[in-house]
């Protein structure tokens, strides 16, 4: 652990200078003080990276006021508070305030070790993902986006130029890598930032209803139409449009798109009167538009007016150097959501995040860890934390891994024993000892486990005898 500057505020002198001999023992630096005021002072002139303090002193601040005041001066610093009286009260009182942690006197140096070591690691870790953050983000500050990895990089440059112009956007990438991140990214840091971001879900309405939705009607245009209605283009007007999975609107609709895009304009449903539009569009797909085009799906001129600029956004599974970043950054969304003080996850979690597929992407990724986080009673999120689906990719890879340990083991044996065909050896026992596990689990029934190892009768029958 890295020497720590650390401030202990209480009035009792032998308890002050327990902890000096202690912390000093332990490799800290440690500052004293007998009096709240005194604690304030300190913070502001000795920037301590922790403040153990009394929660009963003399004068007029008392530990939980005096805990206000330091995280005014210092939003970052972590607090213990101890008392002599141990109420539910008195500890709801001190976290509300901002402490870190609350221990109860008499001290026990073996507990306050380990509550100590907790506040420096976890200040430590949000210091590094601020630090994380603030390089992945780079000058263009990106919202929410996180990654480090190459194509990521790539991504914040071309959003960077985006932002400097109104050319016609399309992103492509799976359901989940986030492409409404990426178009808000563009939005938000632009001029445009402080007009309508306005976001549609082309593949959530029927044809008739998003063609209302997109332009808008007038009274009395169908059935239902009782007053006039603005479209989302007239709501975005002078900000940003985002047509989420344009690759599901139908030719109709396709039609009087490309209209708006090559005249700036449309017309309300059941109107003739062209309004100017002058929101900038972005268009997001989870499809491959030029298969969509040679399928006949997709009309290409439209095609074409949307590849002005092109953003393809790569699947988790394909920067999964990402993932520990990431599992930061949603670790620090659950904490302050679900009020929690998690600092990180078990080893053996993060190598499961890492093997699996993550077919939903950042999204199912973030979902896992919410779902943890909500689980998790501690700091660390453990595998018993993981949601199901993800657990058993880690039992299953736990297991094949055994078995891969135990083959090659056998496999040196027979090479060193001087086995002229370890090959068919192997083979013959694995398989001898599959067939035979299957029929004692099913009594020796030979057609279920036929079918449960997915071969034939006779096969089996043949492979009894072998």
């Amino acid at each position: 652990m890295k020497m720590s500057k650390i401030l202990v505020v209480d009035d009792e002198e032998k308890v002050c200078w327990a902890f000096e001999q202690f912390l000093k023992s332990e490799g800290h630096t440690a500052l004293i003080a007998s009096n709240a005021q005194d604690a304030i002072e300190m913070v502001t002139s000795e920037s301590p990276e922790l403040v153990i303090m009394d929660i009963k002193m003399p004068g007029s601040i008392d530990g939980l006021d005096a805990i206000i005041e330091m995280k005014k001066i210092d939003p970052n610093i972590y607090i213990i508070i101890m008392t002599a009286y141990g109420t539910m009260q008195t500890a709801i009182k001190a976290m509300q305030s901002g402490a870190y942690d609350y221990i109860v006197k008499p001290i026990d140096l073996d507990q306050i070790k380990i509550v100590i070591d907790k506040a420096l690691i976890a200040r430590k870790q949000s210091q590094e993902l601020a630090m994380l953050r603030s390089e992945v983000m780079g000058k263009y500050q990106k919202d929410n986006l996180v990654g480090n990895n190459p194509k990521m990089q790539e991504i914040y440059k071309l959003i960077g130029t985006l932002t400097t112009n109104d050319l016609t956007v399309r992103i492509e990438g799976e359901t989940g890598v986030g492409k409404e991140l990426v178009a808000k990214a563009i939005h938000y840091n632009s001029p445009r930032k402080d007009k309508p971001f306005v976001a549609v879900n082309c593949a959530a309405l029927t044809e008739s209803l998003l063609e209302s939705e997109l332009f808008g009607h007038e009274k009395g245009s169908f059935t239902g139409a009782v007053i006039q209605k603005q479209g989302k283009f007239e709501v975005a007007q002078d900000g940003t449009i985002l047509l989420d999975e344009i690759g599901d609107i139908s030719p109709k609709l396709q039609t009087k798109l490309l209209r708006v895009l090559d005249k700036r304009e449309f017309e309300r449903v059941g109107s003739n009167r062209p309004l100017k539009m002058n929101a900038r569009i972005i268009a997001s797909t989870n499809k491959d538009l030029s298969l969509e085009v040679q399928s006949g799906n997709f009309r290409s001129d439209l095609y074409y007016r949307l590849r002005v600029m092109y953003i393809k956004i790569p699947p988790l599974r394909e920067r999964k150097d990402d993932i520990p970043l990431l599992v930061r950054h949603f670790i620090e969304m659950a904490n302050e959501s679900l009020g929690k003080k998690i600092i990180g996850v078990d080893d053996d979690v993060m190598d499961v995040l890492l093997e699996y597929d993550w077919s939903g992407n950042v999204r199912e990724l973030e979902n896992a860890i919410k779902s943890a986080a909500v689980l998790c009673k501690g700091d660390l999120i453990l595998p018993e934390h993981l949601p199901s689906s993800i657990k058993r990719i880690e039992h299953s890879s736990s297991v094949y891994h055994s078995l891969d340990s135990a083959i090659a083991d056998v496999l040196m044996q027979k090479i060193q024993s001087g086995s002229t065909n370890p090959y068919d050896e192997i083979i013959d026992h694995v398989g001898s000892f599959i067939i035979k596990t299957t029929l004692d689990q099913y009594k020796q029934n030979q057609v279920k486990a036929a079918s449960v190892l997915g071969i034939s009768r006779t096969t089996l029958r043949k492979k009894m005898k072998e």
